[in-house]
């Protein structure tokens, strides 16, 4: 997971000389896989260590009481993880929908010459 974020951070910092709109679109459909992948599998390790959890006796498997904060701190980690993963899924979602309305995907190429309209208005067409 560590090695796949550092791959899309510098893809998203060479994402805006990416010229291709297939090659753009095929990268932000993959941060939003990634993504989503791993909060899936973020949720099943906490179920799965909560479950372990909840089935273990502590008086019959860990005399001691030793690891007991290591379990809390494992299964506070996962569950949090659960909503950061999402939440990188949502902003790839929202990236996803930002390209399909505006010219981040568009094949279309318009001339900014062509463009009639004023883009500043001078004080006395102000009044």
């Amino acid at each position: 997971a560590f090695f796949g974020c550092l791959a899309f951070l510098a893809l998203d910092a060479y994402f805006p000389q990416i010229s291709s709109v297939k090659d753009r679109k095929k990268a932000v459909l993959g941060d939003i896989g990634f993504s989503a992948c791993w909060s899936f599998l973020w949720f099943v390790s906490f179920c799965f260590l909560t479950n372990q959890w909840q089935v273990t006796n502590l008086a019959e498997d860990n005399p001691l009481k030793e690891g007991a904060d290591a379990a809390r701190a494992a299964i506070t980690f996962s569950f949090f993880s659960i909503f950061t993963w999402a939440g990188l899924a949502f902003l790839g979602y929202q990236r996803y929908r930002l390209g399909a309305d505006s010219a981040l995907f568009s094949q279309d190429y318009t001339d900014p010459n062509l463009d009639t309209s004023v883009p500043y208005v001078s004080g006395d067409e102000m009044e």
